[in-house]
């Protein structure tokens, strides 16, 4: 199954995130309103991938914040999401992955 690209986008700017591209600041600057713009889109690409992006990545997101996580231990948390959202894949980002 392929992805679309409102999912892809999602996964590239998560990835950058996770691998240091993008400071804590500028992640929580674009993050709530990316999620916002892209998905409604995401759900309609893949519900069930969408949902799973919102109990893990998401969750992690909010409670990493609501604890008041540093910025490495929220990178790891996002990180840790990431690979349980993606280890429950039936997609093939790859193909669309631009990191």
């Amino acid at each position: 199954m392929r992805v679309g690209e409102h999912t892809t986008f999602m996964i590239n700017f998560i990835s950058n995130f996770i691998k240091g591209e993008i400071e804590r600041y500028f992640f929580d600057l674009d993050y709530s309103a990316y999620v916002i713009k892209h998905f409604p889109y995401m759900e309609f690409e893949n519900s069930e991938l969408a949902d799973r992006f919102a109990h893990t990545v998401d969750r992690a997101y909010e409670r990493g914040n609501a604890l008041g996580l540093s910025d490495e231990e929220l990178r790891m948390e996002i990180a840790n999401a990431f690979n349980e959202w993606s280890a429950q894949r039936d997609w093939t980002y790859f193909r669309f992955n631009k990191w």
